[in-house]
C-alpha cells in the first residue's frame, strides 16, 4: 500500500475516538443567550498547550467580547481604532499594559485561572471578559444559545458554565468513542 492511503487508513481509525458534547444555554431573555462558556470542569481535560489569541479594540469596544482561553495561553491586544486605547485589569493577576496607537499590539500570557475584566482608561466604557481555565475543552455560545465542545475522550465529565451575569448549576455527561452528548443551561440568577 502506499503511504498516502495507509496515513488515511490511520487517521480514520482514530476519528472515532473521540466524541462531543452539544447544547443550548437558555435563558429568560435572548440578550443573555450568547457568549456563555461551557467548559470541562472534572474529567479529561486535555494537555495544556502553548497558543496565541487576538483580542482586537475596534469601533470602540473590544472584539470579542468574552473570550474563553487556557491557563499558558498569550493573547496579542490590538489596536484597530484611529485613537489610542489602552488594557489593564484589576482581577486576578492585575496588569496595565499602557496605552498604543492604531496598528499597535500588547501581549500578555496568563498564568492564573479566573476571570479578567479587559477595561481601557482611555475609554471608560469598554469592557471585555477574558475567562482562564484549566482547560481547552470548552465551547461558547452563539446568538441563539448553541454551543459545541469537540474532541472529547470517552468518558465522565462534569461541565461548567460561565455567564456575564447569570449562573447555572453543573452538569455530568457521559461522552462515547464517536458519540455526541448533549446538556442544557438553564441559566439564572447568580
Amino acid at each position: 500500500m502506499t503511504a498516502w492511503i495507509l496515513s488515511l487508513l490511520a487517521a480514520t481509525a482514530f476519528a472515532g475516538d473521540t466524541g462531543r458534547v452539544v447544547g443550548t444555554v437558555t435563558a429568560a431573555a435572548a440578550k443573555n443567550l450568547p457568549n456563555a462558556i461551557v467548559y470541562v470542569k472534572a474529567g479529561d481535560k486535555g494537555a495544556t498547550t502553548a497558543k496565541t489569541v487576538t483580542m482586537d479594540q475596534n469601533g470602540l469596544m473590544f472584539l470579542p467580547r468574552v473570550m474563553p482561553i487556557q491557563k499558558g495561553w498569550t493573547v496579542q491586544f490590538t489596536n484597530s481604532d484611529p485613537v489610542g486605547h489602552s488594557v489593564f485589569t484589576l482581577d486576578g493577576e492585575k496588569y496595565d499594559l499602557g496605552t498604543w496607537p492604531k496598528g499597535e499590539s500588547r501581549s500578555y500570557t496568563f498564568q492564573k485561572t479566573g476571570m479578567y475584566r479587559q477595561l481601557c482608561q482611555v475609554h471608560d466604557d469598554m469592557i471585555a471578559y477574558i475567562v482562564v481555565l484549566d482547560t481547552a475543552r470548552f465551547g461558547i455560545s452563539d446568538t441563539k444559545g448553541a454551543y459545541t465542545i469537540e474532541g472529547l475522550p470517552a468518558g465522565d465529565y462534569t461541565l461548567g458554565v460561565w455567564s456575564e451575569k447569570l449562573a447555572s448549576p453543573d452538569q455530568s455527561i457521559r461522552v462515547t468513542a464517536g458519540g455526541t452528548a448533549t446538556a442544557t443551561f438553564p441559566l439564572g440568577a447568580k
